[in-house]
């Protein structure tokens, strides 16, 4: 029997350009840490406040707002405040007050590999990061040389038609050679 989806709000996959914006981030512990690492890597200009030290008017004029405090509460209220001063919010793992996500993230210099479960299971979404990771490191240096002819023949073509078709004939050249699994029954 396929899976059944339950009642939630299906999510929008893309990847959202965040250089030269602002976002603010209220957490202090490791998943805090994580997301103010991950927004400033995609060059956002990203300030990190203790939950004591949040307040509401730190939201104004911000792009993003993310709330990862450890409180349920705190981190709606946040959220809540973002949203009122016109920012995409995000309450961690609260995704019917969040505006987006913060997916499982697998990636090897300019690739990346996105893998989100709407907040069906993000357990799920860590261990296909996990593999993925494993199958990256594993073909390593041969991709590196693979994005680097496509990065190459890119920068050195017009866009159109006839320049697609090649990068694809040459992005052919990578295969995926194992297969998913799942076994036996759960815990």
């Amino acid at each position: 029997m396929p899976y059944r989806m339950t009642e939630r709000r299906p999510a929008l996959a893309l990847s959202l350009r965040v250089s030269g914006r602002s976002a603010l981030v209220v957490g202090s512990g490791p998943g805090a840490e994580e997301r103010t690492s991950r927004l400033r890597a995609a060059g956002a200009t990203t300030r990190q406040v203790a939950p004591d030290d949040y307040e509401t008017d730190m939201c104004a004029g911000v792009f993003l707002v993310v709330a990862q405090t450890g409180d349920p509460e705190v981190d709606r209220r946040v959220a809540a405040d973002g949203r009122a001063a016109g920012a995409l919010a995000y309450a961690n793992d609260q995704p019917d007050v969040s505006d987006f996500g913060f997916p499982a993230l697998a990636r090897r210099g300019p690739l990346s590999f996105a893998i989100a479960t709407d907040a069906a299971a993000p357990a799920l979404a860590r261990r296909v990061r996990e593999e993925l990771e494993r199958l990256l490191e594993e073909v390593g240096p041969a991709l590196d040389g693979l994005l680097d002819e496509l990065e190459r023949e890119r920068a050195a073509t017009s866009p159109g038609a006839a320049r697609a078709e090649r990068l694809y004939r040459m992005a052919s050249r990578l295969r995926f050679a194992g297969r998913l699994a799942v076994d036996g029954a759960g815990d």
